[in-house]
């Protein structure tokens, strides 16, 4: 059980390093943005190329950006289909397993013959996941402000 205590001790001390609330909900609703973009291969680095400039908690973005992969997974497909939807045109192939194939033989490969699909995902990735992460971000804040007190030194 000491043991189970010390990784919750660290895990709290992560989300105590300082951040307000607002910077706290900022990374969590990022990161969990970004990391369901539906575009494989750019998380990390988008993630990175964020978090600094705005001062925000990079270890924990990283790490939710990893419990988020899932998601990402299952919402790929809906995502396009939402794109479709909104242009109004039906999508070529489109299977999990098709797309998966086609990442894994080349990166550059896949960007050039699933074009207008990756489209598709981008329009439905912004049609949902935009407005749903900033009432998240809201939320998530006010949640915050109770539970997490900034540390005064």
């Amino acid at each position: 059980m000491t043991y189970l205590k010390k990784i919750w001790v660290k895990l709290v001390n992560l989300f105590k390093q300082g951040l307000t609330p607002k910077q706290l909900a900022l990374s969590i609703v990022i990161s969990t943005l970004v990391s369901i973009f539906p575009i494989f291969g750019i998380t990390t680095i988008a993630l990175t190329c964020i978090a600094l400039p705005f001062k925000l908690n990079l270890p924990i973005m990283i790490a939710i950006s990893y419990i988020v992969t899932p998601i990402k997974l299952a919402l790929l497909i809906p995502f396009i289909n939402i794109g479709a939807d909104v242009f109004n045109t039906e999508h070529t192939l489109l299977t999990f397993e098709a797309i998966k194939t086609s990442y894994d033989s080349s990166f550059f490969d896949t960007i050039k013959s699933l074009s207008y699909e990756l489209l598709c995902g981008f329009v439905g990735w912004a049609a949902t996941a935009i407005p749903v992460s900033i009432a998240f971000y809201f939320l998530l804040k006010a949640l915050l402000k109770i539970f997490v007190k900034p540390r005064t030194n």
